[in-house]
C-alpha cells in the first residue's frame, strides 16, 4: 500500500517539527483525503485536527478505519471555520489540484490566527530553479502571492527524492502511471517534475 502523497508521514512529521505546535494546537488538513495525517496529528502529534476534502467517499474510508475522526465535506475555497480560528494550516499535494488555488490560500490567511503556520507539500516543474510550476502556479509566483496575502515564508526545500520514491512504488503496484496523472495537471513529463516543502507564517497585525 502506497503513501497518499509522497513522503507520507514522515514529511508531515518534518512539516509538523518545523512548524512547532504546541500540544492542542488547532490544525486543519486541507485536502485530506481518507484522514490518515489528521489521524496522525491527534494521536501522535497531541493537536486538534480536523480534516476537510470534497470528496465525501475518501472521508467514509476515513470515518470506517477510525471511529470518530474528525472530517468535514468541504472546499478549500470555502472552508467552514471562523476568521482566526485556526492555529496551522496542512496542504499536502493538495494546492495544485484545487480548482482555484489563490481563493484557497487566501481562506487559508483568513482562518489562521497571526503567527498561525501554513504548512505545503507539493510538485513543481524543475525546467528553471526560479520559474517552476506548482500546479497552476510557479514557485516565484507562489512565493510573491504568499507575501501579498500577508505570510512570511521561513522554509522552503525542495524534496523531490520522495517523489522518486513515490512513483517507484506506484508503479510497481499499479503498473502504470496513468491513474497518477489524472490526479495532476502536470501531463506526464516525469524528468521536470520535482517536490517542494514550504513552511509560511500568517503576518502579526499591529494593534
Amino acid at each position: 500500500m502506497i503513501h497518499q502523497h509522497p513522503g507520507g508521514l514522515t514529511l508531515t512529521k518534518r512539516v509538523v517539527d518545523y512548524a512547532a505546535f504546541l500540544p492542542g494546537a488547532k490544525v486543519v488538513d486541507v485536502g485530506c483525503g481518507t484522514g490518515i495525517t489528521v489521524e496522525y496529528l491527534c494521536t501522535v502529534c497531541r493537536l486538534q485536527a480536523v480534516g476537510v476534502d470534497l470528496a465525501e467517499s475518501r472521508l467514509e474510508q476515513g470515518r470506517v478505519r477510525m471511529s470518530g475522526l474528525p472530517l468535514i465535506q468541504a472546499s478549500g475555497e470555502s472552508l467552514p471555520f471562523d476568521d482566526a480560528s485556526m492555529d496551522g494550516v496542512l496542504a499536502e499535494c493538495s494546492l495544485s489540484v484545487m480548482q482555484d488555488s489563490d481563493r484557497v490560500l487566501q481562506e487559508i490567511h483568513r482562518i489562521l490566527v497571526g503567527g498561525g503556520k501554513l504548512a505545503i507539500t507539493d510538485l513543481y516543474v524543475r525546467n528553471t530553479a526560479a520559474d517552476c510550476l506548482a500546479g497552476t502556479i510557479s514557485c516565484k509566483e507562489l512565493r510573491q502571492r504568499l507575501e501579498e496575502i500577508g505570510f512570511h515564508i521561513t522554509i522552503w526545500e525542495d524534496q523531490s527524492a520522495y517523489l522518486r520514491e513515490f512513483v517507484a512504488c506506484f508503479l510497481m503496484e499499479y503498473g502504470s502511471m496513468d491513474a497518477l496523472w489524472q490526479c495532476t495537471s502536470q501531463g506526464k513529463n516525469t524528468k521536470q517534475m520535482g517536490y517542494f516543502l514550504l513552511v509560511a507564517e500568517k503576518r502579526q497585525t499591529k494593534g
